[in-house]
């Protein structure tokens, strides 16, 4: 039978494959920003050591910024038109998140070796006045905890009394240790002088949770390892009132919602994914050299990194950056695979999937493990890719689909900035449409901020980079009205907004976008 499918995929080949279009793409110098709106307004940008993940405290006019280094840079940001360095502060292991609540910084690191337990510690902006940072003032360590492995984000919650984290426990290469996954929730002590022992660490698994229904309802198993073990926390969002998180399972395509009362997980919602063969969610999918949006037989895995929320008339609303999570990066197991593996191993409807459709989609990285269970044959008349390149909104209580932004930032992009339509920032090399068959813009995070009588989803775009702003005055119906893109700054990771009345310049509300990729960190004014 696999010879036959063999020489069936022979024959397609030959008569399909040939007419395909050799990739056409040419390297081009940088070109100077662009823009769609007029929402975002660069102020300064400058180099950084760090430049990823960044934390503000107000009364202090101070920024923490923490990357893939063993340091945390401290900025006066007094005037953020020129940011100045203050000092380095010394980390356990390489940063990962930094989060800040009134005099506190709390920074999550991980160890020098995958199989160690990565580390929390606690800061103290210490001689600090009610005029500003005295003489002698400096950040000092007031604790430090090991909770879990590889604790990939952290966030104080609104009220400052919980810290929580993200504790991913990925496998490591060789999938000879793979610890479970997990949230911690450190619960503080009214006074900051208790910190170094009045801490209470709750590390919450996912032991407890049914895994049979989980799967059922469309929570993805990655790897060889109980289920449980392979649910990997990557970010968490709190609500304003302190008493619910959110927490992105990516790989798995869900979130997890924790009740911050209790410290129990009460549910874990999946994802779902995007139907790219429905008018309005298309995808380009061929890298070719040109913007070809169309609708195909693809189904999006969301799998979002970054996730924001906000309540809105007692009802809370949780905004999702879908930029998908192949597990390829591992030696012994991956979940991707080819359209034509899937082909000769005659998983695929040859009605739909016939030498023009499989020409088409030759270079898409699909599933091989998202099947089609509800269809009898096994042959399914769709993919599964990673990713949806949009921006949702969910019911924060249901896990419900609100929205989805479905194709309207690749139509924009074809716009706005067609020389760099899907284009790699990572390598700065600049070749268009090197990034349409593996997950396109990649949205990484995203944050919400209120500008006049205005309420805005900022989404920073990884691959193709630059800042996305929607409108999301009425969440059921946002509009995309703004998206800058400077190509010197590339692969945005953290995205941090300062409102009006908390920023260094009286009334004018700021963005601090850290770039991964070009270690620039860059203040917008926001109009």
């Amino acid at each position: 039978m696999r010879l036959f499918y063999s020489v069936s995929l022979s024959l397609l080949l030959g008569a399909g494959f040939c007419c395909a279009k050799k990739l056409d793409v040419t390297v081009m110098k940088m070109s100077s920003p662009m823009q769609m709106g007029n929402v975002l307004a660069p102020l300064s940008s400058m180099t950084m050591t760090t430049a990823e993940i960044s934390a503000y405290m107000p009364g202090q006019k101070l920024l923490f910024v923490v990357s893939d280094v063993d340091a945390m840079e401290v900025l006066d940001l007094k005037n953020p038109a020129h940011p100045k360095r203050q000092k380095n502060v010394a980390l356990k292991g390489v940063g990962s998140s930094v989060s800040v609540n009134g005099n506190l910084i709390a920074v999550s690191s991980l160890a020098p070796e995958p199989s160690d337990t990565g580390f929390v510690e606690i800061f103290k902006m210490d001689g600090v006045t009610k005029t500003g940072v005295g003489k002698g003032a400096g950040v000092k360590k007031v604790a430090e905890f090991r909770l879990c492995h590889q604790p990939d984000m952290l966030t104080f919650s609104p009220d400052g009394r919980k810290l929580l984290v993200a504790c991913e426990g990925s496998p490591d290469a060789e999938f000879e240790n793979d610890p479970a996954g997990g949230i911690a929730v450190l619960s503080l002590p009214e006074n900051d002088d208790d910190l170094a022992n009045g801490v209470k660490v709750n590390v919450l698994g996912f032991e407890d949770q049914d895994s049979t229904a989980l799967m059922k309802a469309g929570v993805r198993r990655i790897g060889a390892a109980p289920f449980y073990k392979t649910l990997e926390p990557e970010y968490i969002t709190v609500s304003e009132d302190s008493k619910v998180a959110w927490v992105s399972l990516q790989e798995n395509n869900a979130m997890a919602r924790v009740d911050l009362t209790t410290e129990k997980i009460t549910n874990v919602f999946p994802f779902g994914f995007v139907d790219h063969s429905k008018p309005g969610f298309g995808i380009d999918a061929k890298g070719d050299g040109k913007a070809s949006i169309e609708n195909i037989p693809v189904h999006g895995l969301r799998q979002p990194d970054g996730m924001t929320n906000i309540t809105l008339d007692g009802k809370t609303f949780v905004l999702t950056a879908n930029e998908g999570a192949p597990v390829n990066d591992y030696k012994d197991w991956t979940d991707a695979t080819t359209p034509l593996v899937l082909f000769e191993q005659n998983k695929l409807d040859q009605s739909v999937f016939d030498a023009a459709m499989l020409s088409k989609l030759q270079k898409l990285t699909v599933s091989r493990l998202d099947g089609c269970p509800e269809v009898v044959s096994g042959k399914c008349p769709y993919l599964t890719s990673f990713g949806s390149r949009s921006m949702s909104i969910f019911d924060g209580t249901t896990g419900a689909l609100i929205w989805d932004s479905g194709d309207q930032l690749e139509q924009m992009f074809a716009k706005v900035a067609p020389e760099y339509f899907n284009w790699n920032a990572k390598k700065a090399k600049f070749k268009k449409e090197t990034r349409s068959a593996d997950k396109g813009c990649e949205p990484e995070n995203v944050t919400i901020g209120m500008v006049g009588d205005k309420r805005y989803a900022f989404l920073g775009l990884e691959r193709m980079s630059g800042v996305a702003v929607f409108d999301i005055t009425d969440v059921n119906a946002p509009k995309l009205v703004d998206y800058y893109l400077d190509p010197k700054d590339r692969g945005p990771e953290g995205i941090l907004f300062i409102s009006a009345d908390k920023s260094p310049v009286p009334g004018q509300a700021l963005l601090i976008v850290g770039y991964e990729y070009s270690k620039t960190l860059t203040i917008y004014k926001v109009n």
